[in-house]
């Protein structure tokens, strides 16, 4: 349980002195030290209370201060009963209603988790001793603190003790049309702030009369492009016709959304030809990458002949193979998109514990003796036969495994080959990822992974390796077949 519930009174107690305030609601509500100490609030939950009719019991039981991990939103004052949840804003000074209102709906689309008959969710305006509330329908209406007041008497006395990050695990807030395309369809999902930003950025310029063919949207993995453009597409769906490219293997989630949405066309880059571009609007590359030099081309020169619009999503540090590197695609892109090259930076779908994994298990330099990895699981099989046996019983408790592209030229890997690999999982994600690492891996005397020459000379194994991981949203098993494989990575792990 990481998040303490406490009473507002007490939060309220030290309200005179900031000093002695901080560490004492630190320590009461269970604050981090990363997380901004805010003293206004404080002082803006005093002026709060102190026009409230309520009982001193119904005071308690209140969470301050919570932040959904994966998303970095915070949430300044929740109380969770058995039939309610009571959710108040807090802002110190003036506000503009429409942020207000969007934050609020936020916050409904997520404590709806919590599956609560009554959801009520309001905002304090101190410096003007304000109130607003979320009605119904999603507006923003007035009200006064007595309406609070008897809503707090209603709830039940007994507060629950909720762990809030069980609660909104990745695979609970965060929606991959590929992956969760029925909650894609519904509309069950929300951006963050930093996509609602690029996105409006985007339309704007695509809708203007006077623009480039081509716009760019980069970002690494788990910024959610994938999500972002095709919430692009069905906006841009409304009035005008879309074809989207995928470069790589289109999958069941691509097949349904093919089916169900209007004006979009989903296709995968080797089926490309000019009657497709011609017939639409808006052309958007997913993957682009990864597009093979004649296929960029080709992109390049019938959008412009079509006098359409392109929009490429990439990211320059995802190729798996030397040809990749060699073709070098995303440069092309920055050039040819200019100064329209539109970046997400806040990581949503892969959580911070994993992410750091990645990034030590790829340099055990990176590690520090306060990490810890409790969401990783090594196991140790070095015989063939009983490492795919251990991936079958993984597979059965919920992980996704991935194998390492297989090879035409030589098939002495094949013996991990399964449904999913790391080409055809491009775009994707997965609450469990689990991976075999064998002797192709290994590490340097500076503690950098590397890997031996695939047997696909092409293909990159550390790459192939990073693009499988990064495909997690929850949850990381490997499976080691190599002895000095677990010597090193057991390095990183000595805190779990």
């Amino acid at each position: 349980m990481k998040n303490k519930i406490a009473s507002l009174i007490d939060m309220v107690k030290l309200s005179h002195n900031a000093e002695l305030s901080e560490p004492y609601i630190r320590y009461l509500c269970g604050i981090k030290s990363e997380r901004q100490y805010r003293h206004q609030e404080v002082r803006d939950i005093l002026k709060l209370i102190d026009q409230l009719s309520v009982a001193d019991n119904k005071m308690s039981g209140f969470i301050y201060g919570y932040v959904v991990p994966q998303l970095n939103k915070e949430f300044d004052l929740i109380k969770i009963t058995e039939n309610t949840c009571l959710n108040i804003e807090l802002k110190g000074g003036d506000a503009a209603r429409e942020k207000m209102q969007r934050q609020l709906i936020q916050n409904r689309h997520y404590l709806k988790l919590l599956n609560k008959p009554n959801l009520l969710l309001y905002t304090y305006i101190s410096s003007a001793n304000e109130l607003v509330k979320l009605d119904d329908n999603n507006n923003l209406v007035e009200c006064t603190v007595d309406e609070l007041s008897r809503a707090m008497n209603l709830m039940d006395d007994e507060a629950e003790q909720v762990d809030l990050d069980q609660v909104f695990t990745p695979n609970n807030i965060l929606v991959s049309p590929l992956n969760a395309t029925e909650r894609f369809l519904r509309g069950d999902y929300l951006l963050t702030e930093n996509q609602e930003n690029i996105k409006k950025e985007i339309l704007s310029y695509i809708c203007g009369e006077d623009i480039d063919r081509f716009v760019g949207l980069t970002g690494g993995p788990g910024t959610g492009k994938t999500l972002l453009i095709y919430d692009i597409a069905c906006e841009l769906a409304i009035q005008q016709k879309i074809l989207m490219v995928h470069s790589g293997i289109l999958c069941e989630g691509h097949n349904k959304l093919n089916q169900k949405l209007n004006n979009i066309k989903i296709i995968s880059a080797k089926e490309l030809r000019l009657r497709e571009i011609r017939d639409v609007d808006i052309v958007i590359v997913d993957e682009a990458h990864r597009l093979y030099t004649d296929s960029f081309e080709k992109v390049e020169r019938w959008v412009k002949r079509a006098k359409s619009t392109c929009l490429f999503s990439y990211d320059a540090g995802q190729m798996m193979s030397s040809a990749e590197r060699y073709r070098n695609v995303s440069e092309r892109i920055d050039k040819l998109c200019l100064n329209h090259i539109f970046k997400l930076t806040n990581k949503i779908r892969t959580n911070k514990e994993l992410a750091l994994f990645i990034t030590c298990l790829r340099d055990l330099s990176k590690f520090r003796d306060e990490y810890s990895f409790p969401n990783v699981h090594i196991f140790y099989e070095p015989k063939r036969a009983n490492a795919l046996n251990r991936v079958k019983q993984l597979k059965q408790q919920g992980y996704t495994f991935i194998s390492y592209t297989p090879s035409i030229f030589n098939h002495e890997i094949d013996y991990q080959s399964d449904i999913y690999n790391t080409h055809n999982v491009i775009g994707q994600e997965f609450d469990g990822v689990c991976m075999l690492m064998d002797d192709h891996f290994y590490y340097t005397s500076e503690g950098k992974l590397t890997a031996k020459t695939h047997p696909n000379p092409d293909y990159l194994f550390k790459q192939l390796l990073y693009q499988g991981l990064t495909r997690v949203r929850s949850r990381i098993a490997l499976v080691i077949m190599s002895e000095s494989i677990l010597e090193n990575i057991m390095k990183i792990m000595k805190n779990n």
